[in-house]
C-alpha cells in the first residue's frame, strides 16, 4: 500500500481517490475477517499491522490529497522566488549549514573507515587476536610464546590459529639499499587471513623448519616500485639481510594486515628450542564454521589452564583471552576518539540547525500577513507547511552542496594530521558512502530546522493578522522558541570551546613537559646489521665502534651515542632480584631495560646523579655492569647508595656503576618507570638508534652521516632519519590529532553561535523598527535603545552559558584519557570560555542595536 501511495503522487487526483476507496474496502474486509479460523496469522498481530497500515493510509491521504507533480513544481518555483527576497539571510543559512554538513562529512569519512566498515578480509568478524593473561602479574594482553602457540594450534578445535612476528629487513641488490618493514609468519597465515597471493603461492609447512625458509612473499607496491612489475618475478632471488631469498609470491594490490607499511613476509621458522616464558608472538585465529566466538574463547582458556598446570615454572597463573581483530586494531583510544569527534560534529550540526531555524523563524514572523492572505484565499494548513518545508529543503540542499565541497578540503586536512602508520588511512576519502551520508543529513536537517517555522506559520489568526493592515509582522511570533534556540546554540558552543581548550592545553603540556632529556638539537637515525654479514659480537662491536669514530669526526657533532630504544618508544621488561633482599610474595620484581652505547646520556643531556656512566671499557670480557635510574634506586635503596650493589638478571649478576635522572622512556605520562641500562658492547645488539647532538644544520648532518655509513657498508640502509623533536611529535601525534580536530570544530561552533545571535538580533531589530522609532520619538535616548537590545541578547547569552557549563562538566569527564596534566574540570578554562562567549554575545547584540539607533524616527514611523 505504501508503494502504491508513493507511486500515486504522479497520477490524477480521481485515480488516487479511487485507489484509496478500494484500499479502504480491502482493509475493512480484512479487519472484519481477522479472526477467521483458516487464517494462520495471529489475530492480534494481524490486527495491529492492519490498523497501522490503515492509519498510515489515512494520514497520507489527508496530507497528500493535493500533492501532484505540478503542485510540487509550483512549490519549488515559489520557494526559490520567496528566498530571493532575503538573499542575505539565505546566504547566512546556507553557509551555516555548509559548515555543519561539511564538518560531519569529514569526520564521518574517518569514522566510517575506522568503526563501521568491516576489515578487508573474508568474514572478517570471525578473525580474532589471542593474548596471554595473568592476573597475578597484571597481564591483560601480553603476546604468547612459541611453545604456547604450537600447543594452541594443535589442541584447538574451534579455531584455525596462525602466528606472526614483526621485523624489518635490509634489501640490497640493484639500486640503493632499503629498509623494509616485514613480518615472519607461519605457513598457514594467508589461509587463515583469507587472502592468497595474487601471483605465485604462500608458504609450505616444511618452510617453517629452520634451514628451509629461504623464501619470501612481497607486496604489490614493492613489486612495482623496486622490480618494475616484472612478470617473471616468481622464482627470482632477492638479498634480504645478506641472505638470498627466492620470491614465491606477490600479494594483491592494497593488501595489508596489522601494519600498512609491511612489504615482505618470510616464513616463521621454529627450532623447537624456544622458551615458553619468551612472549613475543602475535597470534591470530579464525573461528571455524559451527563454532561461536564465545566457544572459541572458552576453549582457549581451558587449554591455557592445562598449560599452566603442566608448566608451573613458566606459566603459573597464565590464561588466554581473545578480542576481535577490528577491536584490537582500533583499540579503546580509537573508539573513544571517534566517539568524541562524532559527538562534537553533531553539536556543530545542531548549532547550525538552531542557527538556521532561528533565522527562518524570525523571517517567518515577518511573513504572517502573507500566510494569512494565502489562508484566506483557501490554502490549507498542509499546503502552507509543505511550502515552508520546501523552502527549508532548498536551503538544506544548497547547504549540502557547499558542505560536500568543504568536506573535500576537510578530508585532505584530516588525513594530513594522521601519521603514515595510521591503519586504512588511504581509504579515508570522499566516496559514495560519504556522499550518501551528506545527502541524508541534508534532508534531515532541512526537515529539522524547517519544521518549527513551518508549524509556527501554518496557524495564523486570520482576523487579527489582516486587521493589522500595513504594519506587517512584528516579529513576536514564536519568540520563545527563537530564544530557546539561541540558548541552545550558546550552550553547545561553550561545551565545544571548553573541550577544545582542555585538549589544546593537554597537548601543549605534553609537548612542553620535562621529559628528562633535551631533544632540541639532536638528530637520530637507526641501523640494523644483518646476522649473515655480522655473525658474532666481535664483528658487531667493531662496526659500531668504527661508525662511532666516523660520526664523531663530522663537523658540528658535540656528543654521540646510541640505544636499542629511543625515548617514548617503549622498551623491554625483565625479572630481576637484588641479592640478599627478600621477595614480596612469590613473584620477582619487574623493571624496564634497554641497551646503550657510550655517549648516549651526554647526547641527550641526561644528568648523572651518582657514580659513572657506561664507557667503552664496559665490553665483552670485562665485568658485567648496569646503570639504573632514580626510580629504580628509590625502589630498593631509598636512603642508601646503590653504587657498588648488584642486580641479578637471567644473564647473571651485574654491578651497579651509577644512577641517572629519571626520563620518560616508556610514555609521556607522569609515571617514572624503574629502568636499567646495559652496555651494548656487552651484548650482541645489531639494531641501534644513534643520537647525535649537533650545532650543524640537519640537512648538512644527514648527508654527511649517510656518506659515513655508505663508506663502511654500501648495503646498509640507515632509516628513521629525523630530529628527536620530530620523533617526539610523531609519538604524541594522537593527542595532537584530537586537539586540532576539536580546535577547528570549536572555532566553527563559535562562529556559528555568534552569527546566530547576531543574525537573530539584527533581523529582530529590523522588525522592531517602528517600535524603536516610537520610543525615540517619545524621548528615548540612543543609549536607552542600545541598552534595551543588548540586555536582551546578553540575557540569552548568560542563560546559554549557564546551561553549557552544566553540560560541559559532564562531557569533559570523557576527555580524561586525552588530557596530560590538565583537570577536565579546570575552573580557569571554564571561566575563560564563558567570558569569551559573553563578550561575543555582547558584540553580536551591540552592533545591530547601534545600527537601529541611526534610523530617523520619522522614517521609521512611515515604514510599512
Amino acid at each position: 500500500a505504501s508503494i502504491i501511495r508513493i507511486a500515486s503522487w504522479c497520477v490524477p487526483r480521481t485515480s488516487r481517490v479511487m485507489w484509496r476507496q478500494q484500499w479502504d474496502a480491502e482493509l475493512m474486509h480484512r479487519w472484519q475477517h481477522r479472526r477467521s479460523p483458516s487464517d494462520p496469522t495471529k489475530p492480534v498481530v494481524r490486527g495491529v499491522v492492519l490498523w497501522s497500515l490503515g492509519a498510515f493510509n489515512h494520514a497520507w491521504y489527508l496530507f497528500k490529497t493535493e500533492f501532484t507533480m505540478d503542485l510540487i513544481w509550483q512549490d519549488f518555483k515559489y520557494g526559490f522566488r520567496s528566498l530571493r527576497n532575503g538573499p542575505g539571510l539565505v546566504a547566512v543559512a546556507i553557509v551555516s549549514l555548509g559548515l555543519g554538513i561539511g564538518a560531519n562529512a569529514t569526520i564521518f569519512s574517518a569514522v566510517d573507515v575506522i568503526m563501521l566498515r568491516p576489515l578487508p578480509y573474508p568474514e572478517a568478524d570471525r578473525l580474532q587476536v589471542i593474548h596471554t593473561t595473568n592476573e597475578g602479574r597484571g597481564w591483560t594482553d601480553v603476546s604468547p610464546s612459541v611453545p604456547d602457540y604450537l600447543d594452541f594450534r594443535r589442541e584447538s578445535q574451534a579455531m584455525d590459529i596462525t602466528a606472526a612476528h614483526a621485523n624489518s629487513f635490509n634489501l640490497a641488490g640493484d639500486g640503493a639499499p632499503e629498509r623494509l618493514v616485514g613480518r615472519a609468519v607461519s605457513s598457514n597465515f594467508f589461509r587463515v587471513i583469507g587472502v592468497s597471493p595474487a601471483r605465485g603461492r604462500g608458504f609450505l609447512p616444511d618452510e617453517e623448519q629452520s634451514g628451509n625458509g629461504d623464501v619470501v612473499v612481497i607486496a604489490d607496491g614493492l613489486w612495482h616500485r623496486r622490480f618494475g612489475a616484472d612478470e617473471n618475478i616468481i622464482g627470482q632471488s632477492v638479498q634480504l639481510d645478506g641472505r638470498a631469498r627466492t620470491v614465491v609470491g606477490v600479494m594483491p594490490p592494497r593488501f595489508w594486515f596489522g601494519d600498512p607499511d609491511v612489504e615482505v613476509w618470510l616464513p616463521l621458522t621454529v627450532t623447537g628450542e624456544e622458551a615458553r616464558n619468551s612472549h613475543f608472538l602475535e597470534l591470530y585465529g579464525r573461528v571455524r564454521d559451527g563454532f561461536t566466538t564465545n566457544q572459541a574463547g572458552q576453549e582457549l582458556r581451558a587449554i591455557a589452564r592445562q598449560l599452566a598446570e603442566a608448566y608451573p615454572e613458566t606459566s603459573k597463573g597464565n590464561g588466554a583471552t581473545i578480542i576481535s581483530l577490528q577491536g584490537d586494531l582500533f583499540d579503546e583510544d580509537f573508539r573513544m576518539g571517534s566517539l568524541i569527534a562524532s559527538v562534537a560534529v553533531a553539536f556543530v550540526l545542531l548549532i547550525a540547525c538552531a542557527n538556521v531555524a532561528n533565522l527562518l523563524l524570525t523571517r517567518a514572523a515577518g511573513r504572517t500577513r502573507e500566510v494569512a492572505l494565502r489562508g484566506a484565499l483557501g490554502a490549507g494548513r498542509s499546503r502552507i507547511v509543505r511550502q515552508f518545508l520546501v523552502e527549508s529543503l532548498i536551503i538544506a540542499s544548497l547547504g549540502g552542496v557547499l558542505g560536500v565541497g568543504l568536506s573535500v578540503v576537510g578530508i585532505r586536512g584530516l588525513v594530513s594530521l594522521m601519521p603514515a602508520w595510521f591503519p586504512r588511512i588511504d581509504e579515508i576519502t570522499l566516496d559514495g558512502r560519504v556522499l550518501l551520508f551528506a545527502a541524508m543529513i541534508s534532508v534531515l536537517t532541512g526537515v529539522v530546522f524547517g519544521l518549527a517555522p513551518a508549524l509556527q506559520s501554518s496557524k495564523p489568526n486570520l482576523t487579527d493578522t489582516l486587521k493589522e493592515g500595513g504594519r506587517g509582522g512584528t516579529g513576536n511570533s514564536g519568540h520563545r522558541l527563537r530564544r530557546a534556540l539561541v540558548v541552545g546554540e550558546v550552550s553547545l558552543a561553550l561545551v565545544l570551546l571548553v573541550s577544545s581548550a582542555l585538549l589544546v592545553q593537554g597537548f601543549a603540556k605534553l609537548r612542553l613537559a620535562d621529559l628528562g632529556f633535551d631533544d632540541s638539537d639532536v638528530y637520530s637515525m637507526r641501523m640494523t646489521l644483518s646476522e649473515a654479514e655480522y655473525s658474532d659480537s666481535i664483528s658487531v662491536n667493531q662496526f659500531w665502534e668504527t661508525l662511532d669514530s666516523r660520526l664523531t669526526a663530522l663537523p658540528g657533532i658535540s656528543a654521540i651515542g646510541a640505544t636499542t630504544n629511543l625515548p617514548l618508544r617503549g622498551g623491554s621488561g625483565t625479572f630481576y632480584t637484588i641479592p640478599g633482599e627478600a621477595l614480596e610474595g612469590e613473584r620477582r620484581p619487574v623493571a624496564s631495560f634497554r641497551h646503550i652505547y657510550p655517549g648516549y646520556f651526554e647526547a641527550l643531556d641526561i644528568p648523572l646523579l651518582r657514580g659513572r656512566t657506561i664507557e667503552t671499557r664496559d665490553r665483552t670480557g670485562a665485568g658485567s655492569v648496569v646503570l639504573i635510574n632514580e626510580a629504580f634506586a628509590e625502589r630498593h635503596w631509598p636512603d642508601g647508595d646503590p653504587v657498588g650493589q648488584f642486580v641479578e638478571l637471567s644473564s647473571g649478576n651485574r654491578e651497579i656503576i651509577g644512577v641517572v635522572a629519571n626520563t620518560r622512556d616508556q610514555s609521556a605520562d607522569n609515571t617514572q618507570t624503574p629502568t636499567m641500562f646495559l652496555s651494548v658492547l656487552q651484548a650482541n645488539r645489531r639494531s641501534l638508534a644513534w643520537v647525535m647532538e649537533t650545532t650543524a644544520s640537519i640537512e648538512t648532518l644527514a648527508g654527511a652521516a649517510l656518506s659515513a655509513v655508505a663508506d663502511l657498508d654500501p648495503n646498509l640502509p640507515p632509516y628513521n632519519l629525523m630530529t628527536m623533536r620530530a620523533s617526539m611529535d610523531e609519538i604524541i601525534g594522537g593527542a595532537a590529532i584530537m586537539a586540532k580536530i576539536m580546535a577547528v570544530l570549536a572555532g566553527i561552533a563559535l562562529v556559528l553561535a555568534i552569527g546566530g545571535v547576531y543574525g537573530v538580533m539584527a533581523y529582530t531589530v529590523s522588525q522592531r523598527t517602528q517600535e524603536l522609532g516610537i520610543r525615540m520619538a517619545l524621548g528615548a535616548k540612543t543609549g536607552d535603545v542600545v541598552s534595551l537590545v543588548v540586555r536582551q541578547g546578553t540575557t540569552l547569552g548568560l542563560i546559554g552559558i549557564a546551561v553549557g557549563l552544566g553540560i560541559g562538566l559532564v562531557v569533559t569527564r570523557s576527555l580524561s584519557s586525552f588530557l596530560f596534566g590538565v583537570s577536565p574540570f579546570d575552573p580557569i578554562t571554564f571561566g575563560t570560555v564563558a567570558l569569551v562567549l559573553l563578550v561575543a554575545a555582547l558584540a553580536a547584540s551591540y552592533f545591530p542595536a547601534r545600527r537601529a539607533t541611526k534610523v530617523d524616527p520619522v522614517t521609521a514611523l512611515r515604514r510599512e
